[in-house]
């Protein structure tokens, strides 16, 4: 993994990724990440804790992760698997599946290829989501 754009925050067990950062391998952290907006990860993405990905970033493969918030107008090349709880902010773009264990919330101008939610899946605004799970919960609110 390339040091030069990560800092490490050992009480809360967090990598913290500067924006605009650029990895042309694939990333993996046993804990906690921040990344900065507009950060390229050239193939895939995992982290055991906690991530928040920043706005405008782009992941060409698969983000595995405990629980995650996406910035808006991020997007994901291939399928993201979370844990728990998962949130989609504004204009998100996965191209394969977002499935989670947990809650998962999609804000509005998403694209999604599969949705699957262990708990609840809440819609919010209008949406491109190709296929959700049979038997998902599904939470539907206008903007």
């Amino acid at each position: 993994m390339n040091n030069e754009f990560i800092r490490y925050h050992a009480n809360s067990n967090t990598y913290v990724v500067e924006k605009k950062a650029f990895f042309e391998d694939s990333v993996a952290v046993d804990g906690n990440m921040i990344v900065g907006a507009g950060a390229n990860f050239w193939k895939s993405l995992k982290v055991s804790g906690s991530l928040e990905l920043g706005k405008g970033s782009f992941v060409k493969y698969n983000v595995q992760a405990g629980s995650a918030v996406i910035g808006s107008r991020s997007e994901i090349g291939g399928s993201i698997e979370v844990d728990s709880n998962l949130i989609l902010l504004d204009g998100v773009k996965v191209v394969k599946s977002a499935t989670c264990g947990g809650e998962m919330i999609v804000r509005p101008g998403c694209s999604i290829g599969f949705a699957k939610a262990d708990n609840t899946l809440e819609l919010v605004g209008k949406l491109d989501i190709k296929e959700i799970e049979s038997g998902t919960k599904v939470i539907v609110h206008s903007e």
